[in-house]
């Protein structure tokens, strides 16, 4: 502000000398015009003006819409016990980075013990059954009437054969080599194994802690792939294809991140007549994370225009104007106005010289408040 103030009383200074001697020769000067300032080459340094021509950049209409990150389903994995069990190891705490199988705790019960007799049983009894079918079949063959003796087998063979086969799918699930256990070699723990690669969002254990199956002791995220889920309301849903460009940005922060629409929600929320828009988030360097909010904006219809910054541009008397410079001369242009986005605005009125002209984009402050005071 100190600065400007000093540009205008030397801009005053100016304009009074040039007034005097004007009147003193008779000479009407073209600083003095009303569509044109001249200003010296002290005056365009001070205000740091500076310049740049039309480009031609892609534009489009835009819905405004807010939302959150989350995480994609397969991008989540709660870890929890197949049976119950007590905590004796806990290998990562919260933030943890871990990989796909490594091993997040141990835990140990009488039950898991229970479980692996009871398997070895199962076994034992399927075999013996399984040769007292054969044997039961091969009388048959001799004796007709030992048909109901063999059918009798064949139940008990085929009862035994699925309770050995469940037990064995349990102990296998449970990580456990069924191979070593026949031997009589038990397993005295069990662990929680990582279904994904990610880190751990949350860890609902301690040591010694009891667990049930229904207890969720680890929960993982990948955040390397995320998504953008907005809100957008009914009137404009017709207008969203797949495809469309994202831009966005999380609250407070004024860094932009762009996605793509991915997938668009097939119903409408009766209570506030919206519905959900997604794109997919590369997320390699982890800035973004689940549940922050956004503010977003969904290109539509998007084409090429000649466009330049918005602070290029200038309002009075409610008409939009741009400067152009010639030399040390500023001349006020009017421009009629299209869409902004991304701090640059469509110029629909584009002439041969308006393309070939040298646009002030820095000091247009200045420049009209000279202008407007008509110096």
């Amino acid at each position: 502000m100190r600065r400007f103030i000093y540009l205008l009383i030397f801009a005053s200074i100016v304009s009074c000398s040039e007034k005097k001697n004007s009147e003193q020769t008779g000479e009407t000067e073209a600083g003095k015009s009303s569509e044109v300032l001249a200003l010296s080459k002290e005056q365009i340094e001070l205000a740091k003006i500076s310049t740049s021509k039309l480009e031609k950049r892609m534009i489009s209409e835009s819905i405004k819409c807010t939302g959150s990150i989350e995480v994609l389903p397969q991008n989540i994995a709660s870890v929890s016990p197949l049976i119950n069990g007590f905590v004796k190891t806990i290998n990562y705490s919260t933030g943890s980075y871990v990989e796909k199988g490594a091993v997040l705790a141990t835990l140990y019960h009488p039950d898991f013990i229970t479980l692996q007799q009871n398997y070895i049983e199962a076994k034992s009894q399927a075999e013996y059954y399984e040769q007292e079918y054969k044997r039961q079949g091969e009388l048959t063959v001799e004796n007709a009437a030992s048909i109901k003796k063999m059918q009798q087998a064949k139940s008990d063979y085929l009862s035994s054969e699925a309770i050995y086969k469940s037990l064995k799918s349990q102990v296998k699930l449970l990580g456990i080599n069924t191979d070593v256990i026949e031997k009589g070699d038990f397993a005295t723990e069990f662990k929680l194994i990582s279904p994904i690669q990610g880190r751990v969002s949350q860890l609902n254990a301690n040591v010694g802690k009891h667990i049930s199956p229904d207890e969720v002791v680890f929960e993982i995220i990948n955040e390397s792939e995320l998504y953008l889920n907005l809100t957008i309301f009914e009137k404009d849903i017709r207008k969203v294809k797949s495809g469309q460009r994202i831009a966005f940005h999380l609250l407070n922060d004024d860094q932009v991140y762009e996605s793509n629409v991915s997938r668009i929600g097939v119903k409408v929320n009766e209570n506030n007549r919206t519905t959900s828009v997604q794109g997919v988030l590369k997320n390699s360097n982890r800035e973004l994370k689940p549940g922050m909010h956004v503010v977003a904006s969904l290109f539509i219809s998007e084409k090429e225009v000649f466009a330049i910054p918005t602070e290029a541009i200038v309002e009075t008397e409610n008409k939009s104007y741009v400067f152009i410079q010639d030399n040390e001369q500023f001349k006020m242009m009017e421009v009629e106005l299209g869409r902004e986005q991304e701090q640059f605005t469509e110029i629909k009125n584009v002439n041969v010289a308006l393309q070939d002209a040298k646009i002030v984009t820095k000091g247009t402050y200045y420049l009209i408040s000279l202008y407007e005071s008509g110096m």
